[in-house]
């Protein structure tokens, strides 16, 4: 319970400096709103380790629960004002919730939530830094070529260093085709996924691909 204790009050302390740097502008609009999505993703990854599979799942509709009622009441603005519609809040928890279905792998889940919170939280922060005069759009809605290659170099670094430990259940093999094959595909799926799907559709291909990828 202790464990739990300690994962809700990380949760809500991230909430609470996301509130706190986006009242006092240090952070504003996309970078406001990916400080949170960096940091959160990242602490969450690592869960596996410090409690049970059920518990991240109470707390992934716990966060579920707050994301949606936090639509109708604004009591927390964690999500700036970025100018286009997205759920990605309400995606992530859904995520959170959904994942321990598909994997009881500690790596697997860790992996999943670092290529939602690093591969496309960077993305987001590089894309609007560096990358406003190679533009491109996906549905109408705009990209970046830088974004889009800081998402594929980031994924990676992810699965190329994260499967390392992995390599009792993950054949050679299996591991060059991953570290050939995900990055392109999960930048893909970035790329096509909107009004902030991406948070669900991220975490979920990566598992599956993982998944596959020990069975290969």
């Amino acid at each position: 319970m202790l464990a739990v204790t300690a994962c809700l009050i990380g949760i809500f302390g991230l909430l609470l400096i996301a509130e706190l740097l986006g009242k006092y502008r240090v952070l504003k609009g996309e970078y406001h709103r990916k400080f949170l999505h960096v940091a959160a993703g990242s602490f969450i990854a690592f869960w596996p380790w410090i409690i049970t599979w059920d518990q991240i799942q109470i707390i992934g509709l716990l966060m579920l629960a707050v994301m949606v009622a936090n639509r109708y009441l604004s009591f927390l603005n964690y999500r700036g004002r970025v100018g286009r519609a997205t759920f990605g809040d309400i995606f992530l928890a859904l995520a959170i919730f959904l994942l321990p279905f598909f994997t009881d792998n500690n790596i697997f889940f860790a992996l999943a939530m670092l290529e939602v919170a690093l591969a496309d939280g960077l993305a987001a922060v590089f894309g609007i830094t560096y990358g406003k005069n190679w533009g491109y759009k996906v549905f109408g809605h705009k990209k970046t070529v830088i974004g889009s290659m800081t998402f594929w170099i980031v994924s990676l670094c992810i699965v190329g260093t994260g499967l390392l430990p992995a390599h009792e259940i993950i054949s050679f093999q299996s591991y060059l085709l991953v570290i050939l094959l995900a990055p392109p595909l999960l930048t893909a799926a970035e790329n096509i996924s909107l009004l902030g799907i991406d948070n669900l559709v991220i975490p979920l291909l990566t598992v599956a691909i993982l998944n596959l990828a020990q069975t290969y």
